[in-house]
């Protein structure tokens, strides 16, 4: 039976307005880093399936600037690569650019485990404006 859990996105900015969704994992017992695989992954299918309109890309990590200037300055950010995402974001986890509470402690590391129960919450923290990949 698949363990569900509840993702929370925040900003420290005046105007940032908190992102929630869910994640679904085969399993009850997960690590930071497969959360941040799984929920960027997820992130980056979502929008290269999407139609090719004014679409912009709302990831955990935005694509870099080589990759938004080969596509221009408006609407669609074109296809957008999970693996430098991933690579990214795990960077700015481990440079502290991004916290990542599970309920209401701190993960300090990649590879600390996550048990999904019913009501767990992780909240994604972006302490600073990230581009990558």
């Amino acid at each position: 039976m698949p363990a569900t859990l509840t993702i929370r996105d925040q900003t420290l900015t005046p105007d940032g307005d908190d992102h929630v969704f869910n994640l679904e994992f085969p399993r009850e017992s997960i690590t930071v880093r497969e959360l941040i695989r799984e929920r960027v992954y997820q992130e980056v299918e979502d929008y290269n399936r999407s139609p090719a309109v004014t679409h912009s890309f709302r990831g955990l990590v935005q694509p870099g600037k080589p990759e938004r200037e080969l596509n221009g300055p408006r609407g669609r950010a074109g296809e957008v690569d999970w693996k430098e995402q991933f690579e990214v974001a795990t960077e700015a986890f481990q440079k502290r650019g991004i916290v990542v509470l599970i309920g209401d402690r701190q993960a300090e590391s990649l590879d600390e485990t996550i048990e999904i129960k019913d009501g767990t919450e992780v909240t994604f923290l972006r302490l600073v404006m990230l581009v990558g990949g």
